[in-house]
């Protein structure tokens, strides 16, 4: 069997992020309503990151490598890695995250073993309905017996078991789909992404019985974004910050999701105290674009059924 296979750690084409502690998951303060309320695990990469910076430099360094580029043109990335980006899409008043934070200093695929053993370990006092795992093990589809099936997921599994006894990274991911089948089996929604690698790759996080796998659902996506049997539903990947103004047409920060509410506000710009209000674009020019965004859209319907939410 031909065990090419490229593995994609990141699934995501820009990084963001909002606050995030050390190892440990950090609950949300529960929203004063009285509608039903959702705990949902993000386990993704934030910022500041758990451990820290050593230095000024070194902040500087992380943040070109994994910021959001330069928002306010004032020569600086924003403070905002993936996880924040994917917690924005998955915002609401019903939702309270717990986060569980990937390390900067740690092989990636450790990490989220570590941190799914972390969240089944305290399911009995810290119950999550949902997880959204915006990461991604991926491989060339052609590693697998042709064609894909989905009723053939637990020999894939054993391929990704017998591609571990090589390499550290591939034990990890089999492991790893052990948890999250485990998760499910708790009555936990988990929801992980098609991929990046266009249709000639495959997640294999979606081999996991029970897993949700999103795709993105824009047809001019197709090259990007993996589409294979194991997808399950399909969600928005591409989004574009678009500036919010007051009513005298000041800028007050920037919405993500087209909703016209706030997502970013100016205030947690690097150049917020010196930019000129007028220097604020009206459209941040990258789109931001990936199957790690559609999957937190995917578990926001799913969980809310179209409940709709006026800006807070």
């Amino acid at each position: 069997m031909n065990y090419r296979y490229s593995h994609l750690c990141f699934s995501f084409f820009v990084f963001f992020s909002i606050h995030s502690y050390a190892g440990q998951g950090i609950f949300t303060e529960p929203a004063p309503y009285t509608e039903q309320q959702y705990r949902v695990a993000i386990l993704d990469r934030f910022f500041p990151p758990a451990e820290g910076f050593s230095s000024e430099v070194q902040r500087d360094h992380h943040l070109a490598l994994y910021g959001l580029t330069d928002i306010d043109e004032d020569e600086q990335a924003e403070p905002f890695y993936h996880g924040d980006l994917v917690k924005m899409l998955a915002a609401h008043r019903n939702i309270n995250f717990i986060s569980y934070p990937i390390r900067n200093n740690q092989a990636p695929m450790a990490d989220i073993l570590e941190n799914l053993r972390k969240i089944s370990t305290r399911m009995s006092v810290q119950p999550i309905d949902a997880l959204v795992l915006s990461w991604e093990s991926s491989t060339l589809i052609s590693s697998f017996e042709q064609p894909l099936q989905k009723n053939k997921a637990r020999q894939y599994i054993e391929t990704v078991k017998s591609m571990g006894k090589e390499s550290q990274i591939w034990l990890d991911t089999w492991k790893i789909i052990q948890e999250l089948e485990l998760l499910t089996l708790k009555g936990v929604a988990v929801y992980t992404i098609a991929g990046n690698g266009g249709r000639r790759m495959i997640n294999t996080f979606s081999f996991a019985q029970g897993v949700i796998t999103v795709g993105a659902s824009e047809q001019e996506l197709e090259h990007f974004v993996a589409n294979n049997v194991f997808v399950d539903t399909y969600a928005r990947a591409a989004y574009q910050l678009v500036r919010v103004d007051n009513e005298a047409g000041e800028p007050l920060g920037y919405d993500l999701d087209d909703d016209h509410c706030i997502d970013i506000p100016l205030s947690r710009l690097t150049g917020y105290s010196n930019t000129p209000k007028e220097k604020y674009p009206k459209t941040f020019w990258k789109v931001l674009r990936g199957s790690s965004f559609a999957a937190p859209a995917a578990m926001k319907m799913a969980l809310l059924q179209g409940m709709e939410e006026p800006c807070s």
